[in-house]
Parts: structure tokens; C-alpha cells; sequence
């Protein structure tokens, strides 16, 4: 008989505290860098290469119809991953600028992408290093140096003597 009336309320105890939606995992932007954009746009960076070494210089660059279609595949997956930097859920409790970077990547990413359709090797090496200063500007100010540091905190003052 006791069983039969605290039922009830313990059914209704439990749904009060479900409000039926999960708790919010938290965006992790760091995954995304190391496991997708840094890979993707190494794939980018080394379609088209300048190579001097001991048996002397050299070009490397796309060959074949899989090789372009790897290359502009590269910019197109680094568009995707900028518009999920823009997102509320990776741009929360970071600056306004985070949105300025990653829509920067944004825009480099479709002209890689056309640099790619275009099978132009100059404009690929060249929007990859577009690519490489996008991302530098970003880490200067929101990758974390060794022990935690700040990274613009921590360079040095233009006004030191």
C-alpha cells in the first residue's frame, strides 16, 4: 500500500528534474584544431611544394585528377570547419576577433578552393601561405603558449629599452 502512493511521487519528482534536453557538451575547439583543420590544411599546404635539398630544387605539385581533387576537397573541408568556428558554440567566452578570424579562414578557404579548381600551382602555394597567416594571427592571440601563458600576454613590449 505504501509502495502504491510513494510511486506516484517519486515518478514526479524524477520528471521535474528532466527538462528533456541533454546538458550542453562543451564546444571543444582544440579537438577540432589538432584532429581536422591542422590535418586538412597540411593537405593543402603540401599539394604544392618548393623542395632544395641535397639532390637540388625541386617543385612538387599536384599530377593527376585525384591529387587536384585532394587538394580542393582540403579548402573545401577548411570552409566547413571555418563556419564551425563561427558558431555560437566555439565562439563562446572568446573575443569578438574570433568571429573576424574564422571568417578570415572562411575567405581564404574559397579561394583555395578555386585555386584548386582553377589547377593553377601558383595560386595554390600562394593562398597557402594565406592559409598559414590567417591561422598565425588566430594563434597569436588564442593558442595558449607552454605553461598556460596568454600569447599575447606574454610577448614583449615594443616599448622595452
Amino acid at each position: 500500500m505504501k509502495l502504491k502512493l510513494a510511486a506516484p511521487l517519486l515518478i514526479a519528482v524524477a520528471v521535474a528534474g528532466c527538462n528533456g534536453e541533454p546538458a550542453p557538451v562543451p564546444y571543444d575547439v582544440k579537438a577540432l584544431m589538432a584532429t581536422d583543420v591542422q590535418p586538412t590544411a597540411q593537405i593543402y599546404w603540401n599539394a604544392v611544394q618548393y623542395v632544395s635539398d641535397a639532390a637540388g630544387l625541386r617543385k612538387i605539385e599536384p599530377k593527376n585528377d585525384a591529387e587536384w581533387a585532394r587538394t580542393r576537397q582540403a579548402a573545401a573541408k577548411l570552409r566547413e570547419y571555418a563556419e564551425q568556428l563561427k558558431s555560437p558554440a566555439a565562439s563562446a567566452g572568446r573575443g569578438t576577433d574570433w568571429s573576424d578570424y574564422a571568417q578570415g579562414l572562411a575567405d581564404v578557404a574559397v579561394q583555395a578552393e578555386q585555386a584548386a579548381k582553377e589547377r593553377d600551382p601558383d595560386k595554390v602555394f600562394a593562398v597557402g601561405g594565406s592559409i598559414y597567416n590567417v591561422c598565425s594571427a588566430c594563434h597569436e592571440v588564442y593558442m595558449p603558449l607552454p605553461g598556460g601563458a596568454h600569447p599575447a600576454a606574454a610577448a614583449p613590449s615594443s616599448n622595452a629599452k
